[in-house]
């Protein structure tokens, strides 16, 4: 239009036609106007994003609803979004927005549009989702304008958490030395110590002469319980997985590590539903935060990475496993790969200190580490990274069963 424009407005005056140059002016002065009306048009929108489920696990699919919102003080026209994803295809389909009327306060009606859209992490972390972009054009259709809004928001995507299968009573807070204590507090029933009855108590801890007494439910004190311990002890030490290398969007470091990553959530959270108290123990510096609260559990395993050894002991305290004295040590359990020499003779010294130890030794590249645990005591399974955790844990339960069975 701009071409024809000069063109007409240049043939007008050889030829004496007026209407020329009119024409010419129109031609050249309307897209003009399209991309001053583009360009300066001032919208104001602002964005909300909601994540379901609020954590996201790798390879599982995420709801986010987006509520775009106009702020300006005037409506707004016909366009179309796209939100901008970290990874593949890194943003979504350009899909429709309706016109929003004029801002009138947080709570008026037509001023705001709820859009839709699924995503599916394809590795964990803490990841970036947007900023939305409004691409608009003028009345005409004549130029184009992109509006970015609002920031992004962080997206938390932890490793996937599997079920674990219940296994029977092979590996279980009551079995063997590992069950849950039980001492009593006084000797006789007179001086037993009551409190109010509290909602999930049993009944049959109910103690009816203190309730008769005091005219509400009481309950006995006389029994208290010390929770079955779990050590997961997990490899970060980059060493140790020979399969590291640079990071991608869309690629882990490691698919080693993942797995084992996933594997130790999966196992801390299953033992922890089943009546243990878990702790998890890794090879470098602490990143997880402890399974008793899942939330930051989450955050943790989603941001946990991998670390560079030091080539031995990582200080005074490395990989010490304490126990106490004359008393239930529990179990203990291992996830590595090709663990470091430095590495595998701490968890063959450990080995003494508990009731069980199970190690889990990930595509393994040669026999070093299984031979140097299984000398210690330690009951190994050999793992691949494409294996169900769930098939994976009923393989250790069996196991573990049939080899002290046999003792």
């Amino acid at each position: 239009m701009l071409i024809l424009g000069v063109g007409l407005g240049i043939a007008s005056y050889p030829t004496g036609r007026v209407e020329l140059l009119y024409l010419g002016v129109f031609l050249a002065v309307v897209p003009l106007v399209a991309l001053a009306f583009v360009r300066f048009r001032k919208q104001r929108m602002a964005v909300v994003r909601r994540f379901t489920p609020a954590i996201a696990e790798t390879g599982h699919p995420v709801d986010v609803r987006v509520e775009v919102r106009n702020l300006g003080s005037s409506r707004t026209g016909e366009a179309r979004w796209r939100d901008q994803l970290p990874f593949a295809p890194y943003g979504t389909d350009s899909s429709r927005l309706r016109p929003l009327a004029k801002f009138r306060g947080a709570l008026g009606q037509n001023s705001a549009i709820q859009v839709d859209y699924g995503v599916q992490p394809p590795r964990r972390g803490i990841v970036e989702i947007g900023p939305l972009v409004v691409d608009f054009a003028d009345p005409f259709g004549l130029a184009n304008g992109e509006l970015t809004v609002g920031e992004t928001q962080k997206l938390v995507v932890a490793p996937a958490i599997n079920p674990l299968p219940i296994t029977g009573k092979s590996i279980n807070a009551d079995d063997g030395s590992a069950r849950a204590l039980q001492r009593r507090s006084s000797g006789s029933e007179d001086e037993i110590m009551a409190r109010e009855y509290r909602y999930g108590d049993p009944l049959r801890r109910v103690h009816w002469r203190s309730s008769a007494h005091r005219g509400e439910l009481m309950v006995r004190q006389e029994e208290q319980r010390s929770h079955a311990k779990a050590t997961i002890v997990l490899d970060t030490h980059r060493a140790g997985f020979r399969d590291a290398g640079r990071a991608s969007a869309d690629e882990a470091e490691s698919d080693t590590f993942e797995w084992c990553l996933s594997f130790t959530a999966s196992l801390a959270l299953h033992l922890q539903r089943t009546g243990f108290s878990v702790q998890i123990v890794e090879t470098g510096y602490r990143q997880l935060a402890s399974p008793e609260h899942r939330t930051e559990f989450l955050h943790s395993l989603a941001a946990i990475e991998l670390v560079n050894s030091s080539g031995g002991a990582s200080g005074p305290g490395y990989l010490s496993l304490r126990t106490d004295s004359g008393r239930a040590h529990g179990s203990l359990f291992a996830v590595v790969a090709d663990a470091e020499v430095h590495t595998v003779e701490r968890l063959a010294d450990q080995r003494a200190g508990f009731d069980r130890a199970i190690a889990f030794v990930v595509n393994p590249h040669n026999d070093s580490v299984l031979d140097a645990l299984r000398r210690a005591g330690w009951n190994c399974l050999v793992v691949r990274s494409t294996d169900d955790p769930a098939e994976v844990w009923r393989a250790a339960t069996d196991s573990y069963r049939k080899r002290y069975a046999r003792a």
